[in-house]
């Protein structure tokens, strides 16, 4: 017998290994039922999360150390780990924040489920545009996890998209309708940023992952012979470094930097660039309520959050020199840092709670 818990709704999140897009989307999501007891397929020690003095309950994954980060190696063990979550209990409503298999949380295969979508796996879906995805271990289980992303399907009775981009993935390969809801961002906190009395050089921000593109940045600061400065974390830190020693241009690599030092990178630098194909991205609605405009292609969720033309310039593809001649046209014609921040406001956080409750009803 299923124990039902005292509280009706749950909330499951694939893993938190860093404080950044669709983590934060997790803690919006707590704060908008607190009520809610929450879940996480692992949790890497030192990544703090607002839940509300609540706990956020794992998987056994959780407990093989440093191979709980290793996603190449772990994703084939996902399914299961999730199947024998949640410890027999049940509730109601559950709300999946899914990159991955979290569609097969065992007590949301019961309940109602409601899949708010960052990117169907990109693992078996996307590889190219994610490179973990070609990982060795991987490649002989992704034609299975491809067939079990579609049977989990079957668990979840509405979805949401982080944007039109991934509503049309959930509708490509899913067949299911998808409503749009931006993620939450701290505009408040990026609008309130010091406003330096002349903004000067390029910045790009993220986690120091292969697809984030960094080392196009370098590359195209150093065509634009601008100085850039990176702010982020992460295992591809070490390459990202010898790019950098190696530019022509002054490029400065900041880790460790704290959300107000992030902010005032951001404000300072005259264009983020941002040359990578995300699902959303959080980055650019931060840097255009710092009211610094953005650089990128017209791909993805950029479509979505950037006015080309009004708060930045978008490129015709991720190539190197579309993205040299955005970046030259977004610093040889100033945008309206106001314009920036108004558009942004528009991906508040007030915005996505009201959205959120109208989804899940």
């Amino acid at each position: 017998m299923q124990d039902r818990t005292d509280g009706a709704m749950a909330i499951a999140h694939e893993w938190i290994s860093a404080r950044a897009g669709s983590e934060k989307v997790f803690e919006a999501l707590a704060a908008t039922y607190p009520e809610a007891d929450l879940y996480a397929l692992t949790r890497t020690p030192g990544v703090d999360l607002e839940t509300g003095g609540r706990p956020v309950r794992t998987t056994f994954l959780d407990r093989l150390g440093p191979i709980r980060d290793r996603r190449g190696l772990t994703l084939p063990l996902m399914p299961l780990a999730w199947r024998n979550a949640g410890g027999g209990r049940r509730y109601d409503t559950v709300v999946t924040s899914s990159h991955a298999c979290v569609k097969g949380f065992r007590p949301a295969r019961d309940a109602r489920q409601h899949c708010y979508v960052h990117a169907p796996m990109r693992y078996v879906w996307s590889p190219d545009i994610d490179a973990r995805g070609g990982h060795s271990m991987l490649a002989p289980a992704r034609a299975a996890l491809r067939r079990w992303d579609l049977g989990s399907v079957r668990w979840v009775d509405s979805f949401a998209a982080n944007s039109r981009t991934v509503a049309d993935r959930v509708g490509r390969y899913y067949d299911r309708e998808a409503v749009v809801i931006p993620p939450p961002v701290d505009t408040g906190f990026f609008a309130a940023a010091p406003r330096p009395e002349r903004k000067s050089g390029l910045v790009a921000v993220g986690r120091m992952i292969p697809y984030k593109g960094f080392d196009r940045a370098i590359a195209i600061a150093a065509e634009l012979e601008q100085p850039l400065t990176i702010v982020g974390r992460g295992p591809d830190e070490s390459r990202i470094r010898a790019l950098a020693a190696a530019s022509s241009a002054p490029v400065d690599v900041v880790t460790g930097a704290s959300d107000e030092q992030l902010r005032a990178h951001v404000a300072a630098a005259a264009v983020l660039l941002f040359p990578t194909i995300e699902d959303f991205g959080i980055v650019p609605v931060e840097s255009q309520a710092a009211g610094t405009p953005v650089v990128g292609p017209a791909l993805g969720g950029l479509l979505d959050t950037v006015v080309d033309g009004v708060t930045g310039h978008l490129a015709p593809t991720n190539e190197h020199e579309d993205l040299v001649e955005a970046t030259r046209r977004a610093l040889s014609v100033e945008l309206s840092g106001q314009a920036c921040r108004d558009h942004a406001e528009t991906f508040g956080a007030a915005y996505f709670e009201r959205r959120v409750r109208t989804w899940v009803g």
